[in-house]
């Protein structure tokens, strides 16, 4: 997953705003306090949290994205799924009444084809 444009400039940004605070209290002379030194420190703390929590809601908001994109793919399968099964039900259900229709219009010749399909399964159930 890429980082959005926003989130990578913001990301540098933080970055580079730490890294010049660390070089900057690198290249203090002497005559620095220990004061100066603390305020520096809690301000790298204070950007290191904003910079996690810029990384941390990216990270959400894209578990969020693949979440829905999931539910969004459950959901267009079961419609599917359930257009087959329907059109399963029609095909059949049309079988059903042609034969019904083939039935009605040739009862000897279906009673025939009947009884001789029921001949070929006797002779060969008793092998």
């Amino acid at each position: 997953m890429a980082l959005s444009t926003t989130s990578k400039r913001k990301i540098e940004d933080t970055a580079n705003d730490i890294a010049d605070r660390i070089e900057a209290l690198a290249s203090t002379d002497a005559s620095a306090t220990t004061g100066d030194i603390q305020v520096e420190i809690d301000n790298l703390r204070r950007d290191l949290a904003s910079l996690t929590k810029t990384v941390a809601s990216f990270g959400s908001g894209k578990i969020r994205e693949a979440g829905s994109m999931a539910s969004q793919l459950g959901a267009d399968a079961a419609e599917t799924s359930t257009q087959y099964v329907e059109a399963a039900r029609d095909t059949l259900v049309g079988v059903e009444q042609d034969l019904k229709a083939q039935v009605q219009a040739h009862p000897f010749q279906s009673l025939a084809i009947a009884a001789g399909v029921g001949y070929i399964f006797a002779l060969l159930s008793r092998r």
